[in-house]
């Protein structure tokens, strides 16, 4: 090797360790935005809610006259049920918890989190990954790994579905991340503004220079592809 060729190498290795450095700072970013965006949500939509459905019921129950021992106690359970619920989102506000990566990478941390959503919330979807001894910055992998979970709470939240495939593919130096799902669908072009969800793959793919794709009508599903070249991939 060259004095010439060593010096491009180096530069190239600069290059590559700058994007990184910039995709890290911005997938921080990213992140704390959307942690406060949820806990603002929680705390000024659902935990509101919540906290003025207790007062109203504790005022009715301290003027209402039970005709049974066991109606009385079914109430007192519901309104415990209720301050215990106001309890456990007030501490997901204080601390929001996901998946995390580790030293396994990408591939091990999207199976954990297709188990979550399918054990925590009965969401009907299957992992898939055809990608072999893959190396990613970890700035990529975590920008990837958010963007799956956006895809699959959107979809737990909205989509009704009875199937859902996460597929990991790669080919050459590109990378592909799949989620699709069977459920009801919508019309991209008439989201309403604010749409957290979509906005944050939007705004990750964007980081990772990556080329997305969203497939949607209402009745036919959605289907998201963020497509990448592998950083340094020849």
């Amino acid at each position: 090797m060259t004095a010439t060729d060593g010096m491009l190498q180096s530069s190239s290795e600069q290059a590559l360790l700058a994007a990184e450095l910039r995709r890290l700072n911005e997938a921080l970013a990213l992140s704390e935005r959307d942690r406060q965006l949820l806990g603002y949500d929680l705390h000024d939509g659902v935990v509101q809610d919540l906290t003025a459905a207790a007062l109203l019921l504790e005022s009715a129950g301290r003027q209402a006259q039970f005709g049974l021992a066991q109606t009385q106690e079914s109430f007192a359970g519901g309104l415990r049920l209720l301050r215990e619920a106001i309890a456990e989102a007030r501490r997901l506000i204080r601390g929001l918890a996901s998946v995390e990566l580790d030293d396994d990478g990408l591939v091990p941390a999207l199976q954990r989190l297709v188990d979550k959503f399918r054990a925590d919330h009965g969401l009907p979807v299957t992992f898939t990954s055809e990608v072999q001894d893959l190396r990613l910055p970890a700035s990529v992998q975590h920008l990837l790994l958010r963007i799956a979970q956006e895809a699959l709470f959107n979809c737990w939240k909205h989509a009704q579905a009875t199937r859902v495939e996460v597929r990991l593919i790669a080919s050459g130096p590109e990378l592909e991340l799949a989620i699709s799902d069977d459920g009801a669908g919508f019309d991209p072009a008439r989201l309403p503004a604010g749409h957290f969800g979509l906005e944050g793959i939007r705004a990750r793919a964007r980081i990772l220079g990556a080329k997305l794709e969203l497939q949607s009508a209402p009745g036919q599903g959605t289907r998201i592809n963020v497509r990448l070249t592998i950083p340094g991939a020849e």
